[in-house]
């Protein structure tokens, strides 16, 4: 009976042994299950990174627009009218205008805004209507990544701005609300000066620019007696100029007294010993 009972144990060791390694190889093939999942991660992170830049790729490219002309022509005012009248068609507007006179001519500054798809129109309908163009200087400049740039960096404040709302809700205590209102303040100054930027490309990139300078020759009268006037003014102007020299110059003008002083005294002095 002992060796009955002893064998019996023996066997029941045994089989509890043989479940325990039973029950270790399943854990062993449910990790392997676990770990060969998670290697799929990495090809959808991928595909996600390859879609994105995709996207990217195919957003639509954003250009600013400008240009200079400079020209000579018969009549300013037919020639600001004619600007104008273009401008106008083309949906656009006229910015700055400056007018100088000059002694020979009389010049015009003019600054224009069309859309975008209309710039090439009013710079060929300008250019035709020129009998000598001076110069033309067209230029464009590419501001995509600065546009994705900006509107991604508005997107993600927007995005800290509404946790930082629901945080508020849920604080508690006073210094804790101070802090989130202080950083939610910081951070929606940082929101307006980006939405500001973003305003600035979108007004750039929708309507280009281009400036316009146009003169007219004058002839001017020879003006006999305003040129005896301006004559008279420019003599009296070189003389008080002249005083003003002579008196900087006042300590070499007393060395140059005392020396002939001195001079006239010893031709003096030799007379008298003649």
């Amino acid at each position: 009976m002992i060796k009955l009972t002893k064998l019996f144990r023996v066997a029941l060791v045994g089989f509890m042994f043989l479940i325990l390694i039973i029950v270790t190889s399943c854990n062993s093939g449910d990790n392997s299950k676990n770990v060969s999942t998670d290697f799929v991660q990495p090809e959808a992170l991928t595909k996600n990174i390859s879609t994105e830049q995709n996207n990217i790729s195919s957003v639509e490219r954003k250009i600013i627009k400008s240009g200079n002309i400079r020209f000579e022509t018969q009549s300013v005012k037919e020639t600001q009218k004619f600007i104008r009248n273009i401008v106008t068609e083309l949906g656009g507007y006229l910015g700055n205008e400056d007018v100088y006179n000059f002694e020979d001519r009389i010049e015009h500054t003019i600054e224009v805004r069309v859309p975008e798809d209309k710039f090439n129109v009013l710079v060929d309908k300008i250019s035709s209507s020129v009998e000598k163009l001076e110069s033309k200087t067209i230029s464009t400049t590419d501001v995509t990544e600065e546009f994705i740039d900006v509107e991604a960096r508005i997107k993600t404040k927007k995005e800290l701005e509404s946790r930082y709302k629901e945080i508020l809700k849920k604080a508690a205590r006073v210094d804790e609300i101070l802090n989130i209102e202080r950083e939610m303040g910081n951070l929606r100054s940082e929101i307006e000066s980006l939405e500001g930027r973003m305003n600035y490309l979108k007004n750039r990139i929708a309507l280009s620019s281009l400036t316009i300078t146009f003169y007219e020759k004058v002839s001017s009268p020879f003006g006999f007696f305003s040129k005896i006037k301006q004559a008279l003014y420019n003599g009296w102007n070189a003389f008080l100029w002249f005083i003003i020299i002579l008196i900087s110059l006042w300590p070499f003008i007393i060395i140059i007294l005392i020396t002939l002083l001195v001079i006239l005294k010893l031709l003096k002095k030799k007379k008298i010993t003649q």
